[in-house]
């Protein structure tokens, strides 16, 4: 019997079709040498046109150095980088220069593959600001009255993307490391239904701006798992903009994202949305990550119209350090904004965000806020714990450790902050400040004052209506827990909190009648 069946077993394996093994093009074969003097754009372009003429196949890139003006791919082609292999970047092709050293577009089932590496070989130099960045304009005032240097690194020479990929489906980048981009590592617009697997960029924290390492614009279906990240500015980015980056023209949806598992470092954002936003980003997930040595964790700046919504940051934990003043971010947990690019840009939503189960190290006030009056909706932060500690260059930002204002819809559960009482800086002040916030709950929120002797509370709200502060732990050393202030402040109730750590629970000016606020001391 049970010869029978493994004699049918075996008839049936002879009947299968056999796996259809895709050729391989290796560029060695079409003239490349391996040597980094010799110019490997003709040998690779050769073997990518021969992949091309039989329907697709794998364009193989062995051990070895090549200099390459660049690569455009094709359907069903998978280009292999061996390990060893490294592909360096020259860019005196206006062409290439003004796309990417390695693009598609329309293209179906392609792929980046292998150990190999991809040197952008990016040039910069140091040298005086020249220029006026609105972002970070107040950043620099702070900068030139603490007296540091009003010098900054800035691109020399041409760039390009080094991976460019227009409205293309299918897409698979798997184990390659690419470091020193001139520009964004991934520029990866109008696709669909992209995989980025154990990836690595790695370019200068001093000097690489505009060195993104993955940014998808306009993409949905895509999964970005295990990859290592250490880059000048955004570390992985997600946009809805135009092909040329205007204000306006053809834009897709960014949507169904899932970013995990991986380790970042940036000088500007680990994890960040916008600034380019002309169509919705949405359902999104930023899942178990660790971030260090980074100016920024999390970002979402709406500044084009378009609804950012549905988006969950969970399961991180941040290291945060201040970087020099040009870039953006100020060693904050979060900082999500709802502003204008301009007069006449559309004005956005950010609203359904949440940011759960997040330990963090940072050095400045994390922010939810609107500067155009419509406030951003549903925002819930829970499980978080942030340790506040000094900021490590001169120019001194940071007063509170947590900022919200406008928000419609805010609920803070569970949230933590401790300050460092060994190096605490002259101008910390509160734990947490509302300001304009409607239909909120804070519940199990633990804070203190910055110093034991000041006269600041741990929690400050103005102009705040309609909300349930319940649970809530004063800390030891605190003087005035809660500050409510603002002619506007109504239909506030507190009830079930420990407050007996506090000199003062509660102070409530005299703008507000009693009658607004409802305090129910904890038995």
């Amino acid at each position: 019997m049970k010869t029978t069946i493994i004699f049918l077993v075996f008839l049936t394996w002879l009947r299968m079709p056999a796996l259809a093994i895709p050729p391989v093009y290796n560029i060695r074969d079409y003239g490349a040498t391996g040597q980094k003097s010799d110019n490997a754009t003709e040998a690779i372009a050769k073997a990518i046109a021969a992949a091309k003429a039989a329907g697709g196949g794998v364009v193989q890139v062995p051990p070895g150095d090549y200099t390459c003006l660049g690569i455009v791919l094709y359907d069903n082609i998978t280009l292999q980088l061996d390990a060893g292999a490294i592909l360096y970047v020259d860019l005196p092709n206006p062409a290439f220069s003004a796309r990417g050293f390695i693009y598609a577009e329309n293209a179906r089932n392609i792929a980046i593959r292998g150990r190999g590496k991809i040197d952008g070989q990016a040039k910069y130099q140091w040298s005086d600001y020249n220029f006026g960045d609105v972002e970070i304009a107040s950043e620099v005032e702070i900068a030139k009255k603490a007296g540091v240097e009003m010098k900054r690194s800035y691109r020399v020479g041409k760039s390009a993307f080094t991976l460019l990929l227009k409205e293309c489906e299918h897409i698979t980048i798997d184990d390659v490391t690419i470091v020193n981009t001139s520009l964004w590592c991934m520029r990866i617009w109008g696709c669909r239904d992209v995989k980025i697997r154990g990836v690595t960029v790695l370019s200068d924290l001093k000097m690489g701006v505009n060195s993104d390492g993955i940014d998808l614009d306009g993409t949905s279906n895509a999964h970005i798992s295990g990859c290592t990240i250490s880059t000048g500015d955004d570390a992985i980015c997600l946009k809805s903009g135009s092909w040329d980056f205007k204000d306006s023209g053809k834009s897709y949806p960014t949507e169904n994202i899932l970013v995990d598992n991986c380790i970042l470092t940036s000088s500007s954002t680990a994890l960040m949305i916008g600034t380019e936003t002309l169509s919705p980003i949405r359902y999104v997930i930023f899942s178990n990550c660790v971030i260090r040595e980074s100016n920024k964790g999390m970002g979402i700046n709406v500044q084009d119209g378009g609804t950012i919504s549905d988006v969950r940051f969970s399961n991180l934990t941040i290291d945060l350090h201040r970087r020099h003043w040009n870039w953006w971010g100020s060693a904050e947990v979060f900082y999500f904004v709802l502003k204008k690019r301009n007069p006449n840009s559309v004005v956005g939503t950010i609203r359904n965000i949440t940011v759960d189960n997040v330990t963090a190290y940072a050095q400045g006030t994390s922010r939810i806020m609107t500067t155009i009056g419509k406030p951003l909706e549903n925002i819930r932060i829970a499980n978080v714990l942030v340790f506040m500690n000094p900021e490590a260059t001169p120019d001194k930002r940071t007063q509170n450790a947590m900022l919200f204002e406008g928000v419609d819809g805010l609920t803070l559960d569970n949230v933590l902050v401790r300050w460092n009482d060994e190096q605490p800086e002259p101008a910390w002040q509160s734990g947490l400040v509302l300001k304009n916030v409607s239909n909120f709950r804070l519940r199990e929120v633990s804070a203190r004052q910055a110093h034991k002797a000041s006269p600041q509370p741990a929690l400050l709200l103005t102009d705040c209506t309609n909300g349930i502060i319940s649970e809530c732990m004063a800390q030891p050393g605190t003087g005035t827990f809660m500050r409510i202030t603002g002619p506007t402040t109504r239909d506030l109730v507190l009830h079930t909190n420990s407050l007996k750590n506090a000199q003062h629970p509660l102070v409530l000016d005299s703008v507000i009648p009693k009658t607004r606020v409802i305090y129910r001391p904890f038995p």
